[in-house]
């Protein structure tokens, strides 16, 4: 049986809150380095859904819940690595705050979207 390593992904480059979806929890925090894989992974997630969603000149509507559909995985790992460096808040546990960093991912997301399709 082989076992897969999970490597995450080190990188200065700063993310916008979008794709972190934790961005009101680390507003005045710095960014640790090894939360920067779970941004990572959601920054690209994000791009890839909000790119062929204005390709496809998507409703509004729709791009909050796809976001949230196919980016589940990376928004999880972005929440449990701000977790695991102390960048969320104390209370926060991934089952606790997952259900806020939805919400901000799908406003933020559909945020984006509007920006994208006006340029």
């Amino acid at each position: 049986m082989r076992v897969h390593r999970r490597r995450h992904t080190r990188s200065t480059i700063p993310t916008l809150s979008l794709l972190t979806a934790l961005a009101g929890f680390a507003a005045t925090l710095p960014t640790p380095t090894h939360a920067i894989g779970g941004r990572l992974l959601m920054e690209r997630c994000v791009d890839s859904v909000l790119s062929r969603l204005a390709r496809a000149k998507a409703a509004e509507a729709q791009v909050g819940p796809t976001i949230l559909s196919e980016c589940e995985g990376a928004l999880q790992v972005a929440l449990a690595d701000a977790i695991e460096s102390g960048e969320a808040p104390a209370f926060c546990k991934v089952g606790v705050c997952l259900s806020m960093a939805r919400s901000r991912a799908a406003q933020e997301a559909t945020e984006a979207y509007r920006r994208r399709v006006r340029s």
